[in-house]
């Protein structure tokens, strides 16, 4: 690869020759043992992947560990052809590659990201993205996205993502760092401003599921695997209702992938469609999902790891997904066309050899890299062909949500309705039990609705709350019995939970014996799912009610409050108050992250009275 004589062929085969320190172990913190989860890993999101983005099949692919070795080899013998040279000073590790005790799955994810990531990253930068550039800064990094106070000690999250701000238009470089200060100078605005768009598009290049090396992880990775199986997608439990989705998937990098699955042309896309079509089938009844069996112990399972995976990358449209456990390793590869995950053999990070860790992760980095570019070429080739732009930012859509070819918003003030359709609708909701619940929009797009049993009541102004009547929790319900809400992209994400806009559908039967129709925008769903998050929604619904039972003007109508027996997630069904006033703000003053809000004084006044009908 190198030339002879070539004085970076001694850090170059450091590098290749690394491997797991042997002496890694699991030493979990005294008296705070790292447990399995005593329940599935899936989110209520993963179960409502569209159907032609979910995984249909394993493919189970011993030659991967070779082929992104020499893939590795390939890309180095064009980068040294093509007249470019590597620094002639060491690439050194970070020293927190140096502590081989694993306390728990985070400790897991830093000993990867300073050792094989650290190497891997680096490398594909400087091969594929700035040649030119006399630096070993890297125009990329990897990112614990999952990264919380108390982040969950037996799974973490890592992703490799360009670095700094795409969304702002900015990489983020340590000024006081050599490398980084040539980095700054060396590039070019062209190569800038490709990398950049490239994150915005891309926001996270490839997902790595970090497992605390426990007796539990490591017995999963052991499964053994067939050369092929299909794959049961989980997804939500309600009967009754069932969407399909005709549409052609995100394109693959074929010229990629080709070299690293050989079998790759005899799974051939299934039949594509040019528009996307959505057919949904519902019945004149419907079965509620049943709650999981809280009295038999949760064991834990691979296949639910490998969807809550697969859900991620099919969100971010990613390629490659990484299992990793500390003591084994596995690398998949997502082919949209087949819906397939091909999966690598077993990896032992302390013992492979041909190739050994490094070269393996220096590969794997390239082979992501590749991915992106082609990909990004595609995307770029197909909007000049078609006349279509990339649709503008939206600063309130998180980077990860933003997917091209999907409508992901739903009106909010297009409600024309008269009052009093407002009021015949708020009626048949508060007299209904359950919500189905369906998500539509970026990869979302529910098989079958979530069923959420309603707890407390409605507060609309023509009901006078009092609190549901105590109605056996049934399995079957009728038309007249339940109301439907389509999720569309998420707005907010804090403290109390997820908030979405909703469109209703309801049914209703007319006093002539026919069935119609109603059907109404301008509604919030508040999704609530940690405990904290739940006891906070409890209270803001015991507010309102407040409010609603003081008779005071204003206030925005709840709907009620509802339950998912099958993931335990809560709902708070709302009418759309409009613009919060840190959202308008940010159109006022044109600020992404305004320090404070101004408001008038009949504003303030209005507040401060609202405030008293709620202390009184």
């Amino acid at each position: 690869m190198l030339a002879s004589g070539d004085p970076f062929s001694p850090a170059l085969r450091e590098a290749f020759l690394f491997n797991y320190d042997p002496d890694i172990t699991h030493k979990p913190p005294r008296s705070k043992p790292v447990l399995p989860p005593d329940s599935s890993p899936l989110s209520f999101y993963d179960r409502h992947i569209a159907c032609n983005l979910v995984l249909k099949q394993l493919v189970y692919l011993p030659s991967l560990s070779h082929s992104l070795s020499k893939l590795c080899d390939n890309t180095i013998e064009k980068f040294t052809s093509d007249g470019n040279n590597f620094l002639e000073h060491d690439i050194t590790l970070d020293d927190g590659s140096n502590d081989p005790e694993f306390q728990h799955a985070g400790s897991v994810r830093d000993y990867y990201s300073s050792s094989a990531g650290f190497l891997g990253h680096r490398f594909a930068s400087i091969t594929l993205l700035h040649p030119y550039c006399p630096s070993w800064a890297s125009l990329l990094t990897l990112y614990d996205s999952g990264r919380r106070p108390q982040s969950p000690p037996f799974l973490t999250e890592l992703c490799l993502q360009v670095r700094g701000y795409p969304d702002r238009g900015t990489f983020q470089f340590n000024e006081e760092s050599e490398e980084e200060k040539d980095m700054m100078e060396g590039l070019d605005q062209a190569t800038e401003d490709r990398v950049l768009d490239i994150g915005r598009r891309y926001p996270r290049l490839a997902i790595w599921e970090m497992f605390a090396m426990t007796d539990v992880a490591i017995s999963m990775f052991r499964n053994k695997l067939h050369t092929e199986t299909a794959f049961i997608w989980e997804t939500c439990g309600t009967i009754g209702s069932q969407t399909t989705v005709y549409s052609t998937p995100p394109p693959d990098a074929t010229k990629t992938l080709s070299q690293l699955i050989s079998s790759l042309k005899l799974k051939a896309s299934a039949r594509s469609f040019s528009t996307s079509k959505i057919v949904t089938k519902t019945s004149k009844q419907f079965f509620q999902s049943k709650p999981p069996n809280r009295l038999r112990r949760y064991r834990p399972e691979f296949r639910y790891y490998l969807q809550h995976a697969w859900a991620k990358a099919a969100l971010n449209d990613s390629t490659f997904i990484i299992l990793n456990c500390g003591r084994y390793e596995r690398i998949g590869i997502r082919h949209r066309a087949s819906q397939t995950l091909y999966l690598s053999a077993l990896i032992d990070p302390v013992n492979i050899q041909d190739p050994h860790y490094g070269k393996l992760h220096i590969g794997l980095h390239m082979a992501i890299v590749q991915d992106v570019l082609e990909r990004y070429e595609l995307a770029i080739s197909s909007e000049k062909n078609t006349g279509k732009k990339r649709p503008a930012d939206d600063t309130d859509i998180p980077p990860s949500k933003r997917r091209k070819g999907f409508d992901n918003t739903i009106p909010v003030e297009t409600d024309n309705q008269a009052e009093g359709s407002r009021e015949t609708i708020a009626n048949e909701m508060g007299a209904r039990m359950v919500a189905l619940v369906n998500l539509q929009y970026g990869p979302y797009c529910s098989t079958a609705p979530a069923s959420f049993i309603r707890l407390r009541p409605s507060c609309a102004p023509s009901l006078q709350p009092k609190p549901p009547s105590a109605k056996k929790v049934k399995t079957k319900y009728g038309t007249h019995e339940h109301f439907t809400l389509t999720l569309g992209q998420q707005r907010f994400q804090g403290a109390t939970g997820v908030v979405h806009p909703a469109t209703l559908e309801l049914r209703v039967v007319l006093p002539s014996g026919e069935t119609s129709t109603l059907k109404r925008d301008g509604l919030i769903v508040k999704l609530a799912f940690l405990p904290d998050q739940q006891k906070r929604l409890h209270h803001e619904f015991d507010i309102y009610l407040h409010l609603a039972q003081r008779g005071a003007k204003g206030a925005v109508v709840l709907h009620g409050l509802f339950s998912d027996p099958e993931s335990g997630a809560l709902a708070l069904v709302m009418d759309d108050g409009g613009k919060s006033l840190r959202q308008r703000e940010r159109e006022r003053t044109g600020e992404i992250f305004p320090r404070q809000v101004t408001t008038s004084d009949e504003e303030r006044y209005v507040f401060s009275f609202r405030v008293l009908i709620l202390l009184w």
